[in-house]
């Protein structure tokens, strides 16, 4: 029967003494891994989390920055219990809130039907590693429907996916600032349909749209320009070329919780906070500013013809 763990994020500089405990009694002690092997200098810098039942530190694993999950110790007692697919599951939120797509591992063979039962595929041979026969693992993250914060956020992707979850649990109002609307990041399968459906559930429904540039949009052609044909009276476009208060950023509110921001430099990433009143309220206060310093323009009136 599998138990229900407490979970807790560990940092070395305070609870390195628990997390090598565990770590030489499942791998140097009772796997004969060499201590050399085990403490390859790259803790200090990893995400750790424990498993504790009670005060007792049960398990524990880490997540190096590149997205490698490694040093899963369970202690033999709590083995089939519930214990590693929680601290597994623990890793793989850390990588998703640290806007991962991918994670990997290298797990031992006599492991690997518990790391595919948790969504994990082997790559290549199998190799030795520490006198142990290996093979290596990896798992796509899947971002739609994120329910924690995320940052940085990359893009195209998971910026693309995140939109789309807005979209998709939207309640009433969904307000989308860009410059461009670059459609890799607004147009992923499915958008459409959420948009239409977040219209069609309820008379307060809205959906605005403001862009800098209205007349390269209408040039290149856009689905969301496509869809305001469709919902003129629920899907509003304005175009603003310039403001103070907009360095060329990009943001998408839902309702009054959910936010997806992107700065104006392309090299930095961008943060998804799915349940952020405060900063949500902020935000809506500088769109609503942009939204009355915005205009319909012929070319975006067009669209209504």
């Amino acid at each position: 029967m599998s138990i229900e763990p407490t979970l807790s994020r560990a940092r070395w500089a305070q609870d390195e003494e628990t997390l090598k405990k565990l770590r030489e009694t499942v791998f140097v002690q009772e796997q004969q891994v060499p201590a050399e092997i085990e403490w390859d200098g790259r803790d200090r810098d990893a995400v750790h989390v424990i498993a504790r039942d009670g005060e007792q530190a049960i398990a524990c694993g880490r997540l190096l920055a590149d997205g490698k999950i490694g040093r899963m110790a369970v202690l033999p007692g709590w083995r089939g219990r519930g214990v590693g697919a929680a601290i597994l599951a623990a890793l793989v939120d850390e990588a998703r809130q640290r806007g991962l797509r991918r994670v990997y591992l290298h797990a031992q063979t006599q492991a690997e039907g518990f790391y595919a039962a948790e969504g994990f595929s082997a790559e290549g041979v199998r190799f030795e590693e520490a006198g142990i026969p290996h093979v290596a693992m990896a798992r796509e993250i899947d971002f739609l429907d994120c329910p924690v914060p995320v940052a940085p956020v990359y893009q195209p992707e998971p910026f693309a996916t995140l939109f789309l979850s807005l979209a998709r649990s939207a309640r009433r109002q969904l307000a989308i600032l860009s410059p461009s609307l670059d459609p890799s990041l607004f147009e992923p399968p499915g958008v459409t349909e959420a948009l239409t459906a977040l219209c069609r559930q309820t008379r307060e429904a809205e959906v605005r749209i403001l862009v800098a540039d209205g007349r390269a949009l209408t040039a290149r052609g856009s689905g969301l320009l496509a869809l305001a044909r469709r919902l003129p009276s629920k899907l509003f476009l304005r175009e603003l070329p310039e403001h103070p208060q907009w360095p060329g950023d990009s943001c998408v509110l839902r309702d009054r919780d959910g936010l997806l921001a992107l700065p104006a430099d392309p090299l930095s990433g961008g943060t998804y906070h799915p349940d952020d009143r405060p900063r949500v309220a902020q935000e809506l206060d500088r769109f609503d500013t942009l939204w009355r310093h915005g205009q319909e323009t012929a070319e975006l009136r067009a669209l209504h013809i």
